[in-house]
């Protein structure tokens, strides 16, 4: 028993050993600084949630804004697509405008935060392509959103 543990333990160091050489040659782990030196988010997805019948931006919503403004400011390639959407309260044609002024109102609070509006293209669905698939009539809040997509080109 005794040289099965002595075994064991120059096996256990041996690995040990080789895993340490082999760190070696990697190469060393990003800087703590390296997250926070500026936005890397391009191919990030947000959403922007809305109350019933509004187009209001509430303050997690000029959080997400000023994020992706932030995003395209520092670099020229990223682009920005918006959808809007609506739950299914109220009439198809009203929430169709509703959610092309959901839309408007986050494209142009980008444009206020000096996005250029020749990178942002913007859609809307209406209450046609919900997140959460209802009845007609049931407000459901995560259908009342504005989609903003921030990617590069291929």
């Amino acid at each position: 028993m005794f040289r099965s543990k002595s075994l064991y333990r120059a096996l256990a160091l041996s690995v040990g050993l080789i895993g340490l050489a082999a760190c070696a040659d990697a190469p060393p782990p990003p800087s703590p600084t390296a997250a926070t030196d500026g936005p890397q988010l391009a191919g990030a997805w947000y959403q922007v949630y809305f109350a019933t019948d509004s187009t209001e931006i509430n303050p997690r919503g000029q959080m997400i804004i000023q994020t992706v403004a932030n995003v395209v400011k520092q670099d020229n390639l990223v682009r920005v697509t918006i959808i809007g959407k609506t739950d299914s309260v109220g009439s198809p044609s009203a929430n169709s405008v509703l959610s092309q002024n959901r839309a408007d109102k986050i494209r142009d609070a980008l444009i206020s935060h000096a996005v250029p509006a020749d990178r942002i293209a913007t859609n809307w669905t209406g209450e046609a392509k919900q997140e959460m698939v209802t009845a007609n009539n049931v407000s459901e809040q995560r259908n009342r959103v504005v989609d903003i997509a921030v990617q590069r080109p291929f």
